[in-house]
Formats: structure tokens, C-alpha cells, sequence
């Protein structure tokens, strides 16, 4: 059910969501093609695009991403986010974000973050609080060491006011967990995020996807145009006859 669900749309994010069974592995095939892009990010954009739900993907994982962080921390980790993703949006203007990140390690950023919504999704207890931070700062680690450019992620390693709060504790120790109606829109993320299986396969029952396949597709059946009113045969008639 909620792989075939329409979102109602009236969230925060500031784009179109799809059911998820339309955008089922599209982010590891646009991972793949990110690893193996030799060219500009231009070029890698233009390949994603030529799969309208893949491009969707990309979207709404990337604003979620933001989103999610952005609710989760405060004080010197909100910071980082920011600058994260004015950088960021900054290469994607200067068609440079090819040079900004290591788009070798994204399996690995994304693994970091499925983990992360995995633990948020559930009840908070103060364990889970203590994992999620935990969660947290290991995302910091991977984007900040191995996602970045080496020389963008030196300067923010050594940038005082993150220094600070590391040597003294204080990043990422407390986290503001989700609530209603955000924990919903969550749940769909950790989702997108999981979802390796071609869309192909979901349903996995047999009989389901037969008589989904035959229904969608009688939509795109011809249909002669119907008679006008006046030219129909009356109701009267019909019963009469029979």
C-alpha cells in the first residue's frame, strides 16, 4: 500500500511526489551513473533526465536530505548543514559539482543516511536518541573526510566554531526528533531509500501485478467516440426489448 500510494502533496517540499513503486532503485541507477561520470555535471544531469522518474528521485531525495537534516540539529550542526548546502547549491550554479564532491562515496553517504531514518522513524527512547546522534555525527565524518573535495572538507574540518563544539562535545548531541506530521513524510524517505527492487517486481504477488498491468493498460485503450444524446437508445426501450 505504500509503495501504490499518492501522496497528497501538500507537504514542505517544494516539488512533486510520485508513488514509490515509479521510483523504485532509481536512485542507485543515477548513484551508478554519478560513480561513472567522467564528464561534467551538465552531461551527468542529461543522462539522469532521460528518465523522468529517475530525475524526480534525485529531487526529492536531495530536499529531503535537507529537510530531515535541518529539523534534526541545532546550533553549531545546523551550521554545518547550511554551509553543506550553500556549497552545494553554489557548484550546481557554477556547473562545478562534479569538482565540489567525491561522487564515488555517495553509496556510502547513502548508506549513513538509510541508517540514520531508519532509527528516526521509531519511537523515540532515549537509547534510540543516544544512536541517532551517534548516526548523525557519522554522516558528519563521511561527508565532511570522503564526500567533499579534499580542500573544502579541510576547510570546514578546521572551521573553529565546528572545532569547537567537536573537541567540547557538544555536535550533534542532541537531536530533535520527528514528529507528526513529519515522522509520515519520513517513513516515505526511508523508503525511497531502501527501495532496490525494479518496479517491475512491486507487486511481488503474481495475480496482483496481472490485474494491475491489465487496468493500466486499458486506459490507453482506443475507444470509439460515444453517440450523441439524441442518437442513443432510450432506456425504455432497451428494457422493453429485453
Amino acid at each position: 500500500m505504500d509503495l501504490l500510494s499518492m501522496p497528497s502533496n501538500t507537504g514542505s517540499l517544494q516539488l512533486v511526489q510520485w508513488p514509490l513503486f515509479l521510483l523504485s532503485s532509481k536512485i542507485y541507477l543515477a548513484i551508478d551513473l554519478a560513480v561513472d561520470c567522467k564528464d561534467t555535471q551538465q552531461d551527468l544531469w542529461s543522462r539522469i533526465t532521460r528518465d523522468e522518474y529517475m530525475a524526480y528521485a534525485v529531487q526529492e531525495c536531495y530536499y529531503s536530505i535537507e529537510k530531515v537534516l535541518l529539523s534534526l540539529v541545532d546550533g553549531e550542526g545546523k551550521l554545518w548543514v547550511e554551509r553543506i548546502f550553500r556549497e552545494i547549491k553554489n557548484s550546481i550554479e557554477e556547473n562545478s559539482l562534479v569538482m565540489t564532491l567525491n561522487l564515488k562515496k555517495l553509496n556510502l553517504v547513502l548508506s549513513r543516511f538509510t541508517a540514520l531514518t531508519g532509527l528516526l522513524i521509531m519511537d523515540e527512547t532515549p537509547q534510540l536518541a543516544k544512536g541517532a546522534a551517534r548516526a548523525v555525527f557519522e554522516l558528519y565524518d563521511v561527508v565532511t573526510h570522503n564526500h567533499l573535495s579534499s580542500e573544502l572538507g579541510e576547510q570546514i574540518d578546521t572551521w573553529n566554531i565546528l572545532a569547537r563544539a567537536r573537541n567540547e562535545g557538544r555536535l550533534f548531541s542532541r537531536i530533535e526528533w520527528p514528529r507528526d506530521p513529519d515522522i509520515e513524510q519520513l517513513k516515505r524517505f526511508n523508503l525511497l531509500l531502501k527501495l532496490k527492487d525494479s518496479a517491475n517486481n512491486i507487486p511481488k504477488n503474481r495475480e496482483a501485478r496481472r490485474r494491475l498491468e491489465f487496468f493500466t493498460n486499458s486506459l490507453f485503450m482506443h475507444m470509439p467516440a460515444a453517440k450523441p444524446v439524441s442518437e442513443m437508445m432510450p432506456f425504455w426501450y432497451v428494457f422493453t426489448r429485453t
